[in-house]
């Protein structure tokens, strides 16, 4: 058996990867039953449908012609997982306008196509939605600035 597709054999075993940790960390709850449902039933019903989406995924790459696996690049994972932690210390001293800065100026280091008007745009779009959208629609008690 050769693989065909090597892009589509590695996404559909990654698919299976995380869908049996989501199964796993499910265990620990409840499953309940269809006309009660615990809190392990959604996501082991979805582990489930994303294993069965892996396996038709991997197993397509042994039939169908595909593209190759592209070149990993470490830079823009480091960075992105970076702006994530800093996302979360910056919200919890900052508040979220300062959070928003962060993730996207530490963010754009990832690409080397971002250009310094478009992040400005990004920084203000996504400052206004995120304010828009969690703290004054959903009211959530998030701080958009420092506590004095």
């Amino acid at each position: 058996m050769h693989i065909r597709s090597p892009r589509d054999f590695w996404s559909g075993l990654i698919f299976i990867a995380i869908a049996a940790g989501f199964m796993i960390g499910a265990r620990r709850y409840g499953l309940g039953d269809m006309h009660q449902m615990g809190p392990g039933l959604f996501p082991t019903l979805v582990g489930a449908l994303l294993v069965v989406l892996g396996a038709v995924v991997a197993l397509r790459a042994f039939v169908i012609e595909g593209p190759p696996v592209p070149r990993f690049y470490l830079r823009p994972i480091l960075i992105s997982v970076v702006a994530i932690a800093l996302f979360g210390v910056t919200l919890q001293h900052l508040g979220l306008i300062a959070a928003i800065a962060v993730v996207v100026l530490i963010g754009v280091l990832a690409s080397r196509e971002s250009r310094p008007l478009e992040v400005v745009g990004l920084v203000v779009l996504l400052t206004v939605f995120s304010v828009a959208v969690f703290v004054w629609m959903l009211g959530l008690p998030i701080p958009l600035w420092p506590d004095a």
